[in-house]
């Protein structure tokens, strides 16, 4: 029976024969397992670049998020919430992922970005490591629902995306001072769980405003956050519009 939520699942595998796919063991009881519980789309495509086996997850409920995080705070566990004929049930979810995860060891079939959907906004977290959604996911909405008012700008707007985490790029070429990480060649050192729990990135659909926000001082930060679709934009718009001479790549080496 269904809980009135909605699940669509995406991940690129390696092409076998003309028609198959080199698919992830079990993929097919992960999505009885999920279609048992939500409106269900698990799919895979052929891809022969990196990422191969990563998901790409949304989540959608009629829930507001304002109301789910209320709900955390009063001491609701935070995979399995009800309200009325309304659910943010991510219980099963999470166990048919981790269910599949250990089938698939060679695979490392990871959650690459998790994007949860509400009535009143989205909330978008990044992968930083091994198994960092699916492990650190009940830290990160407590996390969350403990700055959720902090998040407010003057006028009382609430963000209506919220991207976790996002990082300060330290290129000397960079196009903003703050992004989410990359999907490929990417710049920064090092990245890890903790990372959750420092810098957001906030945009506010009504006043049309991005903010980052820091987590350990509670502080917004008037500055814009760039997601991998607009970096790679810009540096394409860079790359069109310079002299073939002048071509780099982002760690600033001369392109042939």
């Amino acid at each position: 029976m269904h809980n009135g939520m909605a699940i669509s699942i995406n991940y690129w595998a390696a092409q076998k024969g003309s028609l198959d796919l080199d698919d992830l063991t079990g993929i097919n009881d992960f999505r009885d397992e999920l279609e048992a519980e939500y409106v269900t789309i698990v799919r895979g495509r052929p891809g022969a670049l990196g990422g191969l086996y990563h998901l790409t997850a949304e989540v959608v409920s009629t829930l507001t998020l304002s109301h789910v995080l209320q709900l955390l705070l009063d001491g609701v566990a935070f995979d399995l919430i009800k309200s009325g004929t309304k659910a943010f049930v991510l219980r099963p979810l999470l166990t048919a992922y981790n269910k599949l995860r250990e089938r698939n060891k060679s695979h490392d079939g990871d959650i690459d970005e998790l994007r949860l959907i509400f009535q009143d906004s989205l909330v978008t977290i990044y992968c930083v490591a091994p198994d960092s959604i699916a492990s650190s996911l009940e830290q990160i909405l407590r996390t969350l629902a403990s700055n959720y008012e902090h998040l407010l700008l003057r006028s009382g707007e609430r963000p209506f995306e919220v991207h976790i985490p996002v990082f300060e790029d330290p290129s000397k070429e960079r196009p903003s001072r703050f992004r989410v990480l990359l999907d490929v060649d990417e710049t920064i050192p090092s990245f890890g769980v903790s990372d959750y729990f420092r810098l957001w990135g906030l945009w506010y659909d009504f006043s049309g405003k991005h903010r980052v926000y820091d987590v350990s001082r509670q502080l917004l930060i008037d500055e814009e956050f760039l997601s991998r679709q607009r970096y790679w934009a810009i540096w394409e718009e860079r790359w069109r519009s310079s002299p073939p001479a002048s071509k780099t790549n982002l760690s600033g080496t001369p392109m042939p």
